[in-house]
């Protein structure tokens, strides 16, 4: 085995990860968040890029890091396409699809976004939500998240409590104002 060789592909691993860290970096805490298709794309690229620089020996470093800077670019430019533009956003980042409203499921938006009733109930379930008629609406997001509003009347027992609390406190402190503005005349 040729130490020099492998010394050689560690180093250019580490600097063309170290590269990349950057390049991320200045993309953005967006493509640090919930990853759209279009960012999950740019940062398999950027994962590959990583691979094939500090592995092959072929391939010089500053090429790695100029072709981790037009994947960065990419990202960049459209991100900024997408503030800009919604049907643009809308293309890169998709929509979000409701999938129950009022306790109801819908059967045709769970199709076309390939979600199964077990997936939805377990996904449901890690919410802390029993059955889908506590639904007001669950939602599909553009990052492939759900999204879960309660109904009402559904809401957590601590959440109600806090509500009446609440309410009874500011009718005891309208008590008191009324009582020292009683005492002031």
């Amino acid at each position: 085995m040729d130490w020099l060789l492998t010394l050689t592909t560690v180093v250019k691993l580490i600097f063309i990860y170290i590269a990349a860290l950057i390049i991320v970096r200045l993309m953005g805490k967006r493509a640090l968040g919930q990853l759209s298709l279009f960012d999950l794309v740019i940062m398999a690229g950027i994962g590959d890029v990583i691979i094939v620089v500090g592995m092959d020996q072929n391939v010089p470093f500053l090429k790695g890091v100029l072709i981790l800077a037009v994947l960065g670019g990419l990202e960049l430019f459209f991100s900024i396409l997408a503030y800009r533009s919604k049907p643009m956003a809308r293309l890169l980042e998709g929509e979000p699809t409701v999938l129950v409203e009022d306790g109801r499921l819908l059967k045709e938006n769970m199709a076309r976004e390939n979600i199964s009733l077990s997936d939805l109930r377990q996904e449901l379930r890690q919410q802390g939500v029993v059955n889908i008629s506590q639904v007001s609406k669950a939602v599909l997001e553009a990052c492939g998240k759900i999204s879960v509003i309660l109904k009402e009347d559904q809401e957590p027992v601590a959440n109600r409590q806090l509500l009446e609390e609440l309410t009874l406190i500011r009718q005891e402190l309208a008590d008191l104002k009324e009582r020292f503005r009683y005492r002031e005349s």
